[in-house]
């Protein structure tokens, strides 16, 4: 076997080596490698894997809904504050009618009163279903009107809803599960005390 032949055997052997062993202890460029490699056996990539997959999963989920991922900031934590939860009379609750700006805007939907401020645009003055604000808008919610006589008066007792079809407590049941899921409820539609009719 010629030098030449000899030297090139000789190279190819240490190549087939790094081949079949890249991470050998002899190797430096495959210790560098080998380091920069996430490990569940080290905390702090275990840490940094589950980050980097909890953001990688919000992006997947916007791009098959549709929608952006929430924004969060601290600054939103702190402006956003729910109020206690407490029972409304239904004139109480008629106060809640966002007549200005500075006043919120309630809807209380199968005895649940829900915050409609940030739908101000729809539950405002002027909006396509202001008539809701501040009263209790199930039996036009079943009934799909908007229409001033579906709404119980004030001093009569609440609507018990008990003449409503299946077709009509089912679109209800849709509207309860809608505002449930978008809107913050804050306390419960109820009768006045006999004090309170006393008084009135």
């Amino acid at each position: 076997m010629s030098e030449n032949t000899a030297s090139f055997t000789g190279a190819a052997g240490t190549i087939a080596d790094h081949a079949a062993n890249p991470f050998a202890s002899n190797n430096a460029l495959a210790k560098i490698v080998a380091s920069l490699v996430p490990s569940f056996n080290n905390p702090v990539h275990a840490v940094a894997l589950g980050i980097a997959g909890f953001f990688l999963l919000r992006i997947i989920l916007a791009a098959f809904t549709g929608k952006k991922p929430e924004q969060f900031t601290m600054a939103s934590v702190s402006s956003e504050s729910v109020p206690a939860k407490r029972n409304f009379t239904p004139r109480e609750l008629a106060e809640y009618n966002g007549k200005d700006e500075e006043t919120p805007l309630y809807i209380a939907v199968k005895g649940t009163v829900y915050d409609v401020s940030k739908g101000r645009g729809f539950y405002g003055p002027g909006g396509p279903y202001a008539n809701f604000s501040g009263r209790d808008a199930s039996r036009g919610l079943a009934l799909g009107s908007f229409d001033e006589g579906v709404l119980t008066s004030l001093d009569d007792p609440i609507d018990a809803l008990d003449d409503l079809d299946k077709a009509e407590e089912d679109a209800l049941d849709e509207w309860a599960t809608f505002f449930a899921g978008k809107y913050v409820p804050i306390g419960r539609l109820v009768e006045p005390s006999s004090e309170s009719k006393k008084e009135n």
